[in-house]
């Protein structure tokens, strides 16, 4: 027993068989699947029609041979296989809109077959091939949808515009619908769905082409617009790059100019503590000039005082010792006048001699004590000198 293949192509829809014709050694059957469907037709009677199940001795085998030859089997036996499921036809079509312009597309019918409705295809076997196809069906269908469904819907529409307006779906749905009605009942079809398929109108093309470079023109500008934005941006940038730059060069002209005062600062630091320290160390040099000078002039002043302290006891004392002598002198010749008086020794020659001697005292007495009528000496320094001065007492000189 072999399995025998109906349907060898997607586009095949139903196939009439004579199994009378299916001569085999082995016995044949089919396994129809839950999308196909098989009519019987026993002597030109409709007999069962069959899905989801297994044939089994469909044809050929020894044993209806041996049936045939005794003719104890049926004359004619046939078998009408279809498809029963959905399945898509397209359909071309040109037409022309109110306005005139053409329209090209496909009109899409979807439809499928009742199981009660397989033997309706008898119908086209009659006078037809025993093979029908998507491409064969089509071919009936077609010259009816373009006149009935096509070209009155299209020349309700009065633009393009209406052509892809929902309304001219739904109304080329219902006209499909109800203008193929008989023709599809007739073959065993029953309509699910139906819509065009159209092509872009030349309008529209023109449109689509007008939009297009209007997009493109707006590209364009968008992109010259990006690109004067992307020049702003790097002018900008730049900009503040060379701003940028011009700051850091004038803070490191800044800071070397700071560097520079610093250090100028520093020197004139440095200069002025050195000066400081010379002037005070000239100051200190005079301080210490002036304080040996001034300790020099107290010291001379102080021998001065103490030459002139001691200048003066020693006049005093002379002065004193010179009265004392005078005193006792003028006693002793007192007393020496009254005992030459009291002794009548008192002459003139006496008297003379006595004169003479007190005279040479007193000459002998006055030449230790200053000559005032003496020249006064005077210092280089500018200060007058006094008599038995042997340095002076402001600079401390000494005396020739």
């Amino acid at each position: 027993m072999s399995d025998y293949r109906w349907r060898d192509s997607p586009d095949t829809i139903a196939r009439l068989i004579n199994a009378n014709e299916i001569q085999t050694v082995s016995t044949q059957q089919v396994l129809l699947k839950p999308n196909e469907a098989c009519a019987m037709i026993v002597d030109g009677r409709i007999g069962d029609i069959l899905t989801e199940t297994l044939l089994k001795n469909m044809a050929g085998g020894f044993s209806r041979w041996i049936g045939d030859k005794m003719g104890v089997t049926a004359s004619d036996r046939r078998l009408l296989f279809a498809m029963t499921g959905p399945m898509d036809y397209w359909i071309p079509f040109e037409g022309q809109l109110a306005d005139g312009e053409a329209v090209k597309g496909f009109a899409n019918l979807r439809m499928r077959m009742n199981l009660e409705d397989v033997p309706k295809l008898l119908n086209y076997f009659a006078n037809n091939s025993p093979v029908l196809n998507r491409d064969g069906l089509i071919s009936i269908i077609a010259s009816e949808v373009n006149a009935r469904v096509v070209t009155p819907c299209l020349a309700s529409c009065a633009t393009a515009a209406d052509l892809r307006a929902g309304s001219f779906l739904d109304r080329f749905e219902m006209t499909a619908e109800s203008g193929m009605r008989n023709l599809l009942s007739n073959l065993g079809f029953t309509l699910l769905k139906a819509f065009p398929i159209t092509n872009p109108t030349d309008m529209e093309l023109v449109m689509k082409h007008r939009a297009s470079v209007q997009a493109k023109t707006a590209g364009t500008q968008a992109n010259v617009e990006a690109q004067l934005a992307h020049y702003s941006q790097t002018e900008t940038l730049t900009l503040a790059r060379i701003e940028m730059e011009t700051n850091v060069a004038r803070a490191r002209a800044q800071g070397k100019v700071t560097i520079e005062l610093e250090t100028e600062l520093k020197e004139l630091r440095a200069q002025e503590a050195r000066w400081n320290a010379e002037r005070t160390h000239e100051r200190g040099k005079m301080e210490m000039r002036n304080e040996e000078a001034d300790a020099k002039t107290k010291r001379a002043m102080d021998m001065f005082a103490g030459v002139q302290d001691r200048k003066a006891e020693r006049i005093a004392s002379q002065q004193n010792f010179q009265n004392q002598r005078m005193e006792q002198q003028n006693d002793l010749q007192t007393k020496m006048m009254e005992m030459a008086a009291n002794n009548g020794a008192l002459t003139p020659e006496v008297m003379q001699e006595f004169l003479k001697q007190q005279t040479a005292q007193k000459a002998v007495d006055s030449s230790g004590a200053p000559n005032p009528n003496m020249a006064q000496q005077t210092c280089a320094c500018g200060t007058s000198l006094s008599p038995g001065w042997n340095a002076c007492p402001s600079c401390g000189s000494p005396i020739a």
